[in-house]
């Protein structure tokens, strides 16, 4: 069933079955053309897949295909088609899908690498990365469930504006305890956004601000490239000549 669909934003919700067959986003009238990433909720009880292809119909070469819940729900992988070799795999404790309820996540395929996440924020809480050397296009993008699993999705795709900035922030040192780097200042001020800083699976050790979220603070895994919010305002000013 379509929900609403703009040139900027579109979002829609529908059912797949226990079939392991892919339903296309574009025969819903959701085009992907343009589109870097997309956010999507999934209830499932395990084997949520989803195939990013340069081809319509065409799973078998030119496609990613990332499994999330697969194995009983306890483990997600990249493949570089369907049923191909695998990327890269995550092993999953607790367990990422549900029966019952709907789970949040994100996928991106911006400058040729496929990053796989949870939540609704792109680039937020990634699990799963691969930098595909021979890349393809994405034009299309298809969602299926199967192996004794039935799926509802809720599938919203949009442009990744990158409005996250790293702050300067670390509790690399003791966990819990953020400095200012280099200089290892005490903070005085916080502005953190609601359930942050949660270093999820242990691996976010540095304090970003998001603009799409009015400017509130969050921790995020230390290895992923931003601006720092110096090098942003710098750029501001080159842009609009100010």
């Amino acid at each position: 069933m379509l929900l609403s669909v703009s040139p900027s934003e579109s979002s829609f919700q529908f059912s797949t079955r226990n079939d392991y067959h892919y339903h296309y986003l574009h025969d819903s009238g959701l085009d992907v053309t343009g589109h870097t990433s997309f956010t999507f909720q999934v209830k499932a009880c395990h084997d949520a897949h989803i195939a990013l292809s340069q081809d319509k119909g065409v799973d078998t070469k030119n496609t990613y295909e990332i499994v999330i819940g697969g194995w009983g729900d306890q483990q997600s992988v990249i493949r570089d088609c369907k049923q191909c070799a695998q990327m890269d795999v995550e092993n999953h404790m607790p367990h990422p899908l549900s029966c019952t309820q709907y789970r949040p996540f994100w996928i991106s395929w911006a400058n040729n690498i496929i990053r796989v996440g949870q939540g609704d924020i792109v680039g937020k809480s990634q699990f799963m990365m691969w930098n595909d050397t021979s890349p393809h296009d994405v034009n299309y993008v298809a969602v299926a469930t199967g192996f004794g699993s039935s799926g509802d999705w809720q599938i919203t795709v949009g442009n990744y504006w990158p409005g996250q900035f790293w702050l300067g922030l670390s509790d690399l040192a003791v966990e819990g305890e953020w400095m200012w780097l280099p200089q290892q200042g005490s903070l005085t001020y916080t502005n953190w956004g609601p359930n942050e800083p949660d270093n999820a699976q242990n691996r976010e050790h540095c304090a970003l601000v998001d603009l799409h979220r009015n400017y509130t603070w969050s921790d995020d895994n230390c290895e992923e490239l931003r601006f720092t919010s110096d090098e942003a305002v710098n750029i501001g000013r080159i842009i609009f000549n100010v």
